[in-house]
């Protein structure tokens, strides 16, 4: 077994996931996604059916499909079966964030109207829950109890993660466990679970479906982070959003956390436990800037690379190939994105 982390010329941060996705020739195979998750919605009830369709037609990046088509790459390749789980796993995230738009009363995602928005609450209620009903239905497609068990699990802790709390930014220990414990549930589980599935249907063997879990909860972990930082520094025009979305609502993120325990002034530490409650934009606006301008930024890039390389590590179970070279080289790419 091979004792490096393979980094091929295609992991470099100055490539798009696009242009990798590109490379594999995944767009097709992507398509074949969103019809088959198109065909699932058959409700006769327009404002369940509706929505529905309007979530899966905002689209995205389609990334944890990707991943999955990929990772069935590395060994025994089932159109079919694999198709079914990189549904199951995109209609279970499309249904997470019908919800957790709802929670956070966001009024567009993707440049698109979230459900409750353009429909009402309780659409957003049943439509999410129709979503998952869909996955369901995808995961019954794929003809192993195992996907089940997988998928089941992360649903589960998606929704602990959701609702769970980092109270605040001290102490620091507690801070860092809340926090990682939490993205662990609402984002790294479900690439976790999704990437054992993909194994599962592939015929991998015992040990590298667990290889596959590592890599995937590992790279989930990487991929929220550098969410949390470019909440922070990201470009507003590319995110689709202003910067500071989440201190505004009083989201403690790792940025926070580490710019809190680096040098941050009292009064500026007082301000955190005002957002909600009496602080101004003025004194938001000024907490916004000290984060971004402190080590706290730096610090959590270290932490997103570190989860990046452990996830890559994960893959020297599998012989060097396409699959796994753009498996890594899409970690990569997530790591230093921008938006």
């Amino acid at each position: 077994m091979s004792t490096q982390v393979h980094t091929p010329e295609l992991t470099t941060p100055t490539i798009a996931l696009s242009e990798i996705m590109a490379r594999l020739e995944l767009q097709s195979q992507l398509a074949e996604v969103d019809a088959f998750m198109q065909s699932l919605v058959t409700s006769p009830v327009l404002l369940i059916s509706q929505p529905a369709r309007h979530v899966i037609l905002a689209g995205g990046k389609r990334l944890r499909a990707a991943l999955i088509l990929l990772a069935a790459r590395l060994n025994r390749f089932d159109r079919a079966r694999v198709l079914a789980v990189a549904s199951a796993v995109e209609l279970i995230h499309a249904a997470s964030l019908v919800h957790d738009d709802l929670i956070d009363q966001s009024p567009r995602r993707r440049g698109l109207e979230t459900v409750h928005s353009k429909w009402f609450r309780d659409a957003a209620l049943v439509g999410g829950d129709y979503l998952f009903a869909l996955a369901a239905e995808s995961i019954a497609r794929s003809g192993d109890l195992r996907v089940l068990e997988c998928l089941g699990r992360a649903s589960v802790k998606i929704c602990e993660g959701e609702i769970s709390l980092v109270p605040d930014v001290t102490p620091l220990d507690e801070a860092l466990s809340a926090y990682f414990t939490k993205i662990a549930g609402k984002t790294a589980v479900l690439f976790e679970e999704g990437l054992k599935a993909a194994g599962i249907v592939s015929l991998a063997s015992e040990e590298q479906i667990v290889a596959l879990g590592h890599f995937g909860h590992n790279l989930g972990m990487a991929f929220q982070i550098t969410d949390d930082i470019l909440d922070y520094v990201g470009d507003p025009q590319e995110l689709g959003k202003p910067v500071g979305g989440d201190l505004r609502r009083r989201q403690i993120t790792l940025p926070l956390i580490y710019a809190a325990h680096h040098g941050m002034p009292a009064t500026l530490r007082a301000v955190i436990d005002r957002i909600d409650n009496g602080a101004t934009e003025e004194e938001i606006e000024t907490l916004l800037h000290w984060v971004q301008f402190s080590p706290a930024i730096e610090l959590a890039r270290r932490d997103a690379y570190r989860y990046c390389e452990k996830a890559c590590w994960a893959l020297n179970l599998f012989p060097t190939s396409d699959a796994r070279a753009a498996l890594e080289a899409i970690a990569w790419s997530l790591v230093s994105r921008r938006h």
